[in-house]
């Protein structure tokens, strides 16, 4: 009986550490998931102000980040302008040549804090395209900021 003295403290430690593992990856993965939810909204506001924002605000690209995402910046953001039939107009685009606008997050990706585990997951690509209104132009022609 005395040679079984430690065998329950060393189970412990053994079930202690994988409970650990799934607690976090538990705790880890909802927070993945919010994370995710709160950029594709995120990409939604950000589309809607392009949509009606002067081209190349940057008030679009800070709206995507709305909730505060750790690790999330501004590079994670793309704008294009697009034409009737859904081709680029590159960086600084003529007014009456845009009908559409499309964001979209691009190379983001999150560590996950998991113990013993050493895992980064990247994010799916979102992505809105909705037809230009105003594009920051009121009735009277003049220029209006977001």
């Amino acid at each position: 009986m005395n040679k079984m003295r430690g065998l329950v403290t060393v189970e412990f430690a053994i079930i202690g550490a994988v409970l650990m593992m799934v607690l976090f990856a538990c705790l880890e993965f909802g927070l993945l998931m919010f994370s995710f939810a709160a950029l594709n909204e995120g990409t939604r506001r950000a589309a809607r102000l392009a949509a009606v924002c002067p081209i190349n605000d940057p008030a679009i690209t800070a709206a995507v980040n709305f909730m505060g995402i750790g690790g999330f910046s501004n590079a994670n953001v793309s704008v294009n302008y697009l034409d009737v039939n859904g081709n680029s107009l590159g960086a600084t685009p003529a007014l009456p040549n845009v009908e559409y606008v499309q964001v979209s997050v691009v190379g983001f990706s999150m560590p996950l804090a998991i113990p013993l585990v050493n895992l980064t997951v990247n994010s799916p690509p979102f992505a809105v395209t909705l037809p230009v209104e105003s594009l920051g132009i009121s009735n009277t022609g003049a220029s209006t900021a977001c």
